[in-house]
């Protein structure tokens, strides 16, 4: 198992990729006709890997009982992963990729420390501190700052 270096790290990696993912996906729909387009071929593409490296890793799939076990909310990550990927197609051409990434960022970490104070999807409960909403602020005047200037 990864330690929490090793975790991270790969988290920083994961957000030079989702920089990139935008305009690859803004480029992707300005070529093909358009956001809901890109967003498809690109959960193809995606979709591909997935199952060949189950194939690879030997991976079954799981039972109709495992699937109908995990509540209902557990089967949205598709549903918010193609907002997201049709949204980055639509805004990074029209406000680049910085403004873009700034606003996810701000979002993400806005409501990660919601989701954390309340323990929301089966978290545990971590604090919505001062200093934690004080980041939050700062992002806020972040995202400004990059899109203003």
């Amino acid at each position: 198992m990864p330690t929490g270096n090793l975790l991270v790290g790969l988290g920083f990696i994961c957000g030079t990729l989702i920089a990139a993912q935008g305009a690859i996906n803004g480029r992707l729909a300005g070529g093909i006709g358009g956001p809901i387009h890109a967003a498809l071929i690109s959960f193809s593409v995606g979709w591909l890997a997935l199952l060949a490296l189950n194939i690879i890793l030997g991976h079954r799939l799981p039972s109709y009982g495992q699937a109908m076990s995990v509540p209902w909310w557990a089967w949205v990550g598709g549903l918010i992963g193609a907002v997201m990927v049709s949204s980055s197609a639509t805004a990074v051409p029209r406000i680049g990729v910085a403004a873009w990434v700034s606003a996810v960022i701000a979002g993400q970490l806005t409501a990660a420390v919601m989701y954390d104070q309340f323990g929301a999807f089966g978290q545990a409960v971590r604090p919505a501190t001062p200093l934690r909403i004080l980041g939050i602020g700062f992002l806020a005047l972040g995202v400004y700052m990059v899109r203003r200037f």
